[in-house]
């Protein structure tokens, strides 16, 4: 009866003694390290001729040092989100060349002037409560599908809501294909454009201003990087020698528009007020005078994360982006798309400008939970805030190459009569001498070179260092144990 009791203990008695055999092999593996390491003072301290005073002072040394060290790499490492990146302000060589902005040419209506077309349309869906073969009510909600920069909160509810009195032959808000409706009745390149120069040279309108749909409607985009790319046969060179271009921009237009001086990532939007004018009235001509100054951002910039340097780069897309290109517009864009998913499962085509099925248009009834829930058209104010903690914050990110464009000088509208083209001549009277530039202040190579020199500095260490010590615990460790493996009688 007591024999399984006596191997059970022999069995325990041969496992603790193994386990201490192995403790004492690593033991002497770091005694070995420590003596033979190139880590100033640990020699000292596994050197065991020496006084113990003199072990117990080295050892004082190498843990103060250690301490010293881990104190300005982690002081290092907390000040690098404000340290990452820098703009200065800089001067341009003499006779540095125009860079025209990129141009939108958006459609508005003007006084609630409808084209015959649409008024047709709005006809053919029936009249009004008092017995008219047009209904006006319904003309608002029309107007706003294809002017979406003309939403008031109210608009939808009040305007397409169904009559008191039983009426058969009263219009009713179409409730969907509001895309279509876009398609079909906005306006299109030919209809727009009259003629269009540069530095006094005409170029054709619609092989360079190309439609896209955005937040504020139907716009028209010179150069822009959310329907084009540079190099492309649609990419209109606006980099101007000023020894002999000037920087001015004429186009003429049948319809009235909102023009807006833009970066090549930016949209329109109803929530941001870029410079530009507004021509409605019929033969109308504006004159605007800019300043434009650009950002420029060193090759380092790219590799600081984007938290880290505040901004992000045009290529730098968001996941869940419809757009080609990253800018703040585009994220307050996004967001807002996003909200009004979260709230009512659908959005605003115009909030959709290529039709990803991911996102799918809303409808009449899409449109009313909007309105109910106060997002088709939510506060910009909150959606501009950056503190992500706030609900209804879209924290979004400044653009890197978002330069600085001023309205220097803007004349009285001129009227011409008995024409309805309207004439818009933009220019940049004073060569650029100043731009800004993002710099990095700490690269990745900095980052090593500073981490090295606090642990040369402090320890000694330096990379093979890390390759001696990876050594003494693997190969030297497997080398020794087979030498004594093959020393066995």
């Amino acid at each position: 009866m007591n024999r399984p009791t006596v191997e059970k203990g022999e069995k325990g008695s041969t496992t603790r003694s193994r386990n201490r055999d192995l403790f004492w092999k690593f033991v002497n593996y770091l005694k070995d390290y420590c003596a033979n390491c190139t880590l100033v003072g640990f020699a000292y301290i596994a050197n065991s001729r020496l006084h113990f005073t003199e072990r117990i002072f080295w050892l004082f040394c190498v843990v103060l040092s250690a301490m010293g060290c881990y104190y300005l790499i982690n002081d290092y490492q907390s000040s690098f989100p404000t340290r990452a990146a820098s703009i200065v302000y800089e001067s341009l060589p003499p006779f540095s060349k125009w860079k025209f902005p990129t141009i939108s040419m958006c459609e508005v209506v003007y006084k609630y002037e409808l084209t015959e077309q649409v008024e047709a349309y709005i006809r053919s869906l029936g009249g009004d409560v008092d017995g008219g073969d047009y209904n006006f009510e319904v003309e608002s909600h029309i107007a706003y599908i294809l002017f979406p920069h003309q939403y008031h909160e109210g608009i939808i509810k009040n305007h397409c809501q169904a009559p008191e009195e039983e009426c058969s032959t009263c219009a009713q808000c179409p409730t969907e294909n509001y895309r279509q409706i876009q398609r079909q009745f906005g306006a299109n390149c030919s209809d727009l454009f009259v003629n269009c120069q540069l530095s006094g040279k005409k170029f054709d309108c619609c092989r360079y201003f190309l439609p896209l749909i955005t937040p504020y409607g139907l716009c028209f985009m010179l150069n822009s990087l959310q329907n084009n790319e540079p190099g492309s046969k649609h990419w209109l060179r606006t980099e101007l020698d000023p020894a002999n271009e000037k920087a001015l921009l004429q186009v003429n237009t049948n319809l009235p528009v909102q023009v807006s001086l833009l970066n090549a990532e930016d949209i329109p939007h109803t929530a941001l007020q870029p410079v530009g004018v507004s021509v409605t009235d019929p033969g109308q001509g504006k004159y605007l005078q800019f300043h434009r100054q650009t950002m420029d951002n060193d090759p380092d910039v790219h590799e600081i994360d984007p938290k880290l340097r505040s901004c992000r780069f045009p290529e730098e897309n968001l996941p869940l982006s419809v757009y080609k290109a990253y800018s703040f517009s585009t994220c307050l864009s996004d967001c807002t798309r996003n909200i009004q998913m979260a709230k009512c499962g659908c959005t605003p085509y115009y909030m959709n400008p290529l039709a990803d099925p991911r996102y799918p248009d809303c409808g009449l009834d899409g449109l009313l939970c909007l309105e109910l829930n106060m997002v088709a058209k939510p506060d910009a104010k909150l959606l501009m805030n950056n503190n992500k903690g706030f609900n209804d914050s879209c924290g979004c990110l400044p653009s890197c190459n978002d330069g600085d464009i001023q309205a220097i000088y803007e004349a009285i509208s001129t009227f011409e009569k008995g024409t309805i083209q309207r004439n818009i001549t933009l220019s940049m009277p004073a060569l650029p001498t100043d731009q800004y530039r993002r710099q990095a202040l700490r690269t990745r190579l900095d980052v090593v070179v500073s981490m090295g020199g606090m642990l040369g500095l402090f320890l000694g260490a330096s990379i093979l260092s890390g390759i001696e010590f990876i050594y003494f615990f693997t190969v030297r460790a497997i080398n020794n144990a087979r030498r004594n493996r093959s020393a066995r009688p």
